[in-house]
């Protein structure tokens, strides 16, 4: 036993021995990787201000202190956009082998498609019909397009120019002068016939540009020419079409395609009108089934919306005609609204119940009719779902939503493997300079061309990266929905956690509105002029303010989510604090919002929002209170929210207008 004992303690002493080894080789390790991955960091900073500065040096490739500048840049993943500024600078044929390297080192990343275009001009300006062959790929140019079209008849291609030709004749607006040589020849080579010009006089009619029908009714034959005048009167002014002296049947096809383009912009004007005028043109026109359809759809639409008296009528006929969702979903809004439980049991009976909404109202159609027990596996099912329409259901059922949290999970080398692309260390380098878009262009393009699973993993290494917006928009674009906590990330909540609490509105409801505002897109920009985080126009920022402030200014997080929080509290005063309505006022206004709410008695909330005119603040609010319940659970609070909203009713009687 003591001889055992000597060896077992020879091996424990051997043991530790060994173990402190490791714990100090581990210790050296760690120590190593730190200082390593700081002073990686650190000159990965001192890069970027290199590369800002040797950027504004790259047109003049000769300054030594450029020189001096690129050769430190050597290794940096941006280094390549020095010779994309000085090439796209001076495109000239001396720089010919360097262009030709480039866009064949670089293609279909955002470096591209814009040298490309510079190049492609420079070339035919030198009328360089070879050269501009060989470099030609689509750049979004369409003067561009017409040169490359042009070139090839020059170059005896004649079958693919004049399809060329006949692409880019067909559209319903002007074209560039550059395109005026191969029209001509397209042309007279007989290839333009009576129905390019009467569909290229119809796309500029319904849509395009007005200014166009002039010539175009022109090149049509006389007997003919009226009807583009009567198509360009209609556009101008809908009740036109009920003049239908103006409609003699001559050429009944044409005619009847403007009539049904004018009634169907007529219906929202002047419904009484375009029904009169659509029943008097039936007695003089044959309309094919098709057009009958189309016409039923816009009109069933428009007088449900409107709550004329025969909406009614014209959703039947609309479903007699053809099962059309977005028609079938107003049928149902309007029953709804009317609390016709019997015809929503019908409606839901014919529609695909697979689908969330008509799921939903079929079980609240049992409901109403007394049928509890029938209504009850139906909320059951879909309480399971995360979903506007599932998290009504686990209202109705008082039980918490579900989640369904299912996070990815990768493998460091997974993650690395995608980070390290050329086209990932772009992106992040233009992330970490505040160049928001060049960093977008860099990271899509490189996504486009990754199989499925290395998108999601994509999705996962923007997410670590804080990158919210792009993860989200990978997530959505994969198709993988249950990652819950990266795509409702909790995102800048140091401003808006304080400004929620100062302005004293819900913080899962800012997350929310944030969310669906700009998915945390810092620079996020609308056509409409809305800016920032939480999607502010300059106007209300103002407003809010008493003073002017500058548009750059909401871009800045902190000012955004200030003004953002203070606009929310603004609605929730005159909406007497229903954060129902509020949202929907966030997104179309309040004044719309106020023509919305009933002037006499109540409406269910669910019901109420089912109604809203406007397909996207209706599905905006939707999603906003999905999007609410997500976040409450997220930030830890345990409660349906939608059971107050299954519950609340919606009347103007309280609110401040």
């Amino acid at each position: 036993m003591p001889e055992n004992r000597a060896v077992l303690t020879l091996h424990s002493i051997r043991s530790r021995s060994l173990l402190l080894s490791v714990f100090t080789l581990w210790l050296w390790a760690c120590a190593t990787f730190s200082a390593y991955a700081v002073d990686n960091d650190a000159n990965l900073e001192q890069q970027r201000k290199w590369f800002e500065r040797a950027e504004r040096l790259a047109t003049k490739p000769r300054n030594s202190e450029f020189q001096r500048l690129k050769e430190k840049l050597a290794d940096y993943p941006l280094q390549p956009y020095l010779t994309y500024r000085y090439l796209h600078q001076f495109p000239y044929l001396s720089n010919l082998e360097q262009i030709d390297d480039f866009l064949t080192e670089y293609a279909d990343t955002p470096m591209d498609e814009p040298l490309r275009e510079r190049w492609l001009s420079y070339l035919a300006n030198k009328n360089r019909v070879d050269l501009f062959i060989e470099y030609y790929r689509p750049t979004g140019s369409t003067k561009l397009d017409c040169t490359y079209a042009d070139y090839l008849e020059r170059a005896g291609q004649t079958t693919l120019a004049m399809q060329k030709a006949e692409q880019l004749w067909m559209v319903g607006n002007s074209q560039p002068s550059a395109c005026d040589r191969i029209f001509a020849v397209w042309t007279k080579a007989g290839l333009r016939t009576e129905q390019h010009v009467w569909k290229r006089l119809s796309l500029a009619a319904d849509g395009g540009s007005a200014s166009l029908v002039p010539y175009l009714t022109k090149l049509l034959p006389e007997q003919k020419r009226y009807l583009g005048e009567l198509f360009l009167n209609v556009r101008r002014s809908p009740s036109q079409v009920s003049k239908l002296s103006k409609f003699p049947a001559t050429f009944p096809e044409q005619e009847q395609q403007i009539l049904i383009y004018g009634l169907g912009r007529l219906i929202w004007r002047n419904a009484d009108l375009a029904l009169v005028t659509y029943r008097n043109a039936q007695s003089r026109f044959a309309f094919t089934i098709a057009q009958q359809a189309e016409l039923a759809q816009r009109f069933a639409i428009a007088l449900a919306i409107e709550e004329h008296h025969e909406a009614e009528v014209w959703m039947e006929t609309a479903a007699t005609l053809g099962n059309d969702e977005e028609v079938l979903r107003w049928h149902l809004a309007h029953a709804l609204k009317h609390q016709q439980w019997h015809h929503v049991m019908d409606i839901t009976n014919i529609a695909d119940t697979q689908e969330l909404s008509f799921a939903y109202w079929r079980a609240r159609g049992f409901e109403q009719l007394g049928s509890r027990d029938a209504a009850l596996p139906i909320f059951n099912q879909l309480a399971e779902q995360r979903h506007y329409y599932g998290f009504l259901a686990s209202g109705k059922l008082k039980k918490m939503p579900s989640l369904s949290d299912a996070p990815l999970n990768f493998s460091a080398q997974q993650l690395d493997a995608v980070s390290s692309l050329p086209a990932a260390r772009r992106a992040y380098e233009f992330l970490q300079l505040e160049r928001y878009t060049s960093a977008r262009r860099e990271w899509l393009g490189m996504q486009n061309g990754l199989p499925e699973q290395q998108r999601l993993v994509a999705a996962v290494i923007a997410d670590q990266w804080g990158w919210h917006d792009q993860a989200i928009l990978a997530f959505g674009r994969t198709g993988y929905l249950d990652d819950v906590k990266r795509r409702f990330p909790l995102a800048y909540t140091e401003q808006l956690l304080p400004r929620s609490e100062k302005y004293n509105v819900e913080p899962e409801w800012a997350l929310a509105i944030t969310r669906r505002e700009s998915s945390f897109m810092v620079d996020a920009n609308s056509s409409a002029g809305a800016r920032g985080l939480m999607q502010l126009m300059p106007s209300t920022a103002r407003y809010l303010a008493q003073q002017k402030i500058s548009n750059r200014a909401l871009f800045d997080p902190e000012q955004n989510v200030e003004f953002g929080t203070q606009y929310m509290r603004y609605l929730m005063d005159k909406m007497d604090n229903n954060p129902l309505l509020a949202t929907a006022s966030y997104n179309a206004g309040w004044r719309r919002v106020k023509e919305w709410v009933p002037a006499n008695g109540s409406m269910p909330a669910d019901v109420w929002i089912e109604n809203i005119p406007y397909k996207e603040t209706r599905n905006y609010v939707k999603a906003v209170m999905a999007y609410k319940q997500i976040y409450a659970t997220l930030l830890g609070k345990q409660s349906s929210l939608f059971e107050e909203l299954v519950e609340m009713q919606i009347s103007a009687s309280n609110l401040t207008f």
